[in-house]
């Protein structure tokens, strides 16, 4: 009964801890516990919100469900989630609710979901640069260009005049990047240098490009109040998660446990039907059919690349044999 009355404050807490774009609604992770198909387009769009947060990309919400998916899918593939079930619902995410609360869950504790989306949405104030390398790399790309390509099978698939455009634009690419990175290092010194003692701060002693902007724009106050209040409510509500987050993994058990048998209900009627002499149905968990078909065929194919290899070495070694 207290983890009864304990489990909405934590589920809450987890949700205000979110980015505001991609915040839901504390009974969609109520209605996923129960696999209600209307959570299911609702945690299709979170999770495609949040994985695309941590991994630096752009995203809009008119995107199509299918592609929403299937970016899903690949990133979960990608972060190493192995759970079978969720990557063989349908592509129109209209089931599977307790299937994404298991990821979401899984992310949460694997990949520190919550710390990464605060670090990556944090209301820049300060000046931040970066130690640029461009230079040591390219003196070492620029090192071993000269080394020659193998004699044989090379030339046969690979243009190297290709190749030797890709190097060419990925260097000049670098050197653009270091140019860059250098003028902005400049700009920020000239910032800095006029700004001197400008600041209440006096072991700082210059303004940042934030405060510079604020002086000559101080209409642009009220916005970043409005975000630096956001942040902390969401470090507000991050604190008060971390102190309920025994109560939520103990709720995701019950979920567990609850999938665990559905799953034992359905492999007991697949038996109750084999033995009634009825025709044979699709198994309960039809990837592991397909799974085994997969291996099998891998195996069948490192198998003929291994004895095709064999033949290869040893017609190498009777060519250098007569050579020597």
């Amino acid at each position: 009964q207290r983890r009864g009355r304990v489990l909405p404050a934590a589920v809450g807490a987890l949700c205000r801890a979110l980015p505001p774009r991609a915040r839901p609604a504390p009974d969609t992770l109520r209605r996923a516990r129960f696999d209600r198909p209307q959570a299911s387009m609702n945690f299709w769009r979170l999770l495609y919100a949040l994985l695309k947060q941590i991994r630096g990309a752009k995203w809009t919400e008119s995107d199509a469900i299918d592609t929403q998916i299937r970016f899903v899918k690949s990133a979960l593939w990608y972060h190493g989630y192995g759970r079978p079930e969720l990557y063989w619902l349908p592509s129109d995410g209209s089931v599977g609710s307790r299937e994404l609360l298991l990821a979401f869950s899984w992310l949460l504790h694997r990949i520190s979901l919550l710390e990464q989306l605060l670090a990556w949405n944090r209301v820049k104030t300060g000046d931040e640069t970066s130690v640029c390398m461009c230079e040591d790399d390219l003196l070492n790309s620029q090192k071993g260009t000269t080394e020659k390509a193998p004699e044989y099978g090379l030339e046969d698939r690979v243009d190297v005049r290709y190749l030797q455009w890709l190097n060419g634009k990925l260097r000049f690419q670098w050197q653009s990047l270091h140019a860059q990175h250098q003028e902005q290092c400049k700009l920020l010194h000239k910032i800095h240098l006029f700004t001197t003692g400008s600041h209440m701060d006096q072991l700082l002693g210059h303004l940042s490009v934030t405060e510079t902007d604020l002086v000559r724009q101080p209409e642009n106050y009220e916005q970043l109040l409005q975000l630096l209040e956001s942040e902390t409510m969401q470090l507000e509500a991050f604190l008060e998660w971390k102190q309920l987050e025994p109560v939520y993994w103990q709720w995701m058990e019950t979920v567990l446990d609850n999938t665990a048998e559905e799953g034992n209900m359905c492999e007991s009627q697949d038996v109750r039907v084999e033995k009634s002499g009825l025709p044979k149905v699709t198994s309960c968990c039809p990837w592991a059919d397909r799974l085994t078909a997969q291996i099998d065929r891998l195996s069948r194919d490192l198998t003929t690349l291994h004895n095709q290899l064999h033949e290869l070495v040893t017609h190498q070694k009777a060519v250098w044999c007569e050579k020597v």
